[in-house]
């Protein structure tokens, strides 16, 4: 499964950069706000949040000397030095898109599993910024070498496909939203917590219990932009992006678990997964069309061995003689919403192969 996942994937530098963006664009909210209380909350939850990060970040490049830092880029001059770096030495671009796509779908202010959650979550960002919001994230593509579309596109087509997948009208759009453009904001929920904490802490926040826990596995959740890896990457990959979470979703733990307990977390990475898909993997520009769609048919085939896998547990546990009725129903749904991302999927191949005279 590597070969599928390294479309979805960020290595420790990218990931670092792709914090340290976000670390600015939660930055300028807060000198946005005009609330002087609100103003120092902001500041404490931007402070939890960076503490989170850069403890996951340190949990990644222990006994790795080749990596010496693991502290965000907080001076955006020395952001703007990796960047460039980082485009100077990239063969393909599709780090940088993944970098923006969670750039603009992420959910500022989400929990964080720490004790002033319940204060934090009164939090918004201020007016004048959400009027311009979409302005820096452009600004942010731009210093990406990404055509400032981008942006726009992977919020439209995230709607779209987040109510195809769950059914629902545009109204219900923001019940998406809520659950972070992601997994983390309906992660932080009180039910999820117990849930997620056993099964990612000793992976991602060892020797850590209790809200720093909690707190450090949010982080590497990505505070509403990436779910954390365990497949087993190689390569120097260390998170997956971009919906690619649902390719490992059979696993049996961390992610996949995760997954089985909630079904509906699905849906949000499951809509990623489609503007990857479609917005970025079929739309590579410096990659033969022929390569780009027999890469795509394996990521397809990767879509259905995962719902082929959920089946047959669901099979075992029909089986059983102590059947768990929640837990198949709760896999019922889970494939249901895996097999209209299926569906989706097979089109936007079967378009692009139309498009390009290769059907």
């Amino acid at each position: 499964m590597i070969s599928e996942m390294d479309d979805f994937s960020l290595n420790f530098e990218q990931a670092r950069i792709l914090y340290s963006f976000l670390f600015f664009l939660i930055k300028e909210d807060i000198e946005r706000e005009t609330d002087f209380q609100n103003r120092q909350l902001k500041r404490r939850w931007l402070e939890t949040w960076i503490k989170s990060i850069e403890h996951f970040l340190q949990s990644l490049i222990e006994n790795k000397t080749e990596i010496t830092t693991a502290y965000l880029f907080t001076d955006y001059s020395e952001l703007e030095k990796a960047v460039a770096k980082l485009r100077n030495n990239l063969t393909k671009k599709i780090p940088l898109y993944l970098i923006l796509l969670e750039l603009s779908l992420f959910i500022i202010y989400h929990p964080l599993g720490v004790e002033e959650d319940d204060k934090f979550k009164k939090l918004t960002i201020t007016d004048t910024y959400r009027k311009t919001i979409i302005k820096k994230l452009e600004f942010f593509a731009d210093e990406l070498g990404i055509e400032t579309e981008y942006v726009r596109r992977f919020k439209s087509n995230y709607k779209k496909w987040n109510n195809e997948i769950s059914e629902s009208n545009p109204l219900n759009f923001l019940l998406g939203g809520l659950i972070g453009g992601a997994v983390v904001a309906a992660v932080a929920a009180a039910i999820a917590i117990p849930v997620l904490v056993p099964l990612l802490a000793p992976v991602l926040a060892p020797g850590l219990s209790g809200a720093a826990a909690i707190s450090a596995v949010l982080a590497a959740l990505g505070g509403g932009a990436i779910a954390a890896g365990g497949f087993g990457m190689a390569g120097g990959m260390v998170v997956i992006v971009g919906g690619g979470a649902i390719l490992g979703t059979s696993v049996g733990t961390g992610i996949g678990s995760l997954f089985a307990q909630s079904p509906s977390l699905i849906i949000p990475q499951a809509a990623k997964f489609l503007v990857t898909f479609n917005d970025i993997l079929l739309e590579q520009k410096d990659v033969i069309k022929q390569v780009i769609a027999m890469k795509a048919r394996q990521i397809i085939k990767q879509q259905r061995n995962t719902i082929n896998e959920i089946e047959e547990q669901i099979s075992e546990l029909q089986m059983s003689v102590n059947q768990n009725e929640e837990q198949i129903k709760n896999l019922q749904k889970l494939v249901k919403f895996l097999r209209k991302t299926l569906e989706i999927s097979q089109n936007l191949l079967k378009n692009f192969l139309q498009r390009h005279g290769l059907s």
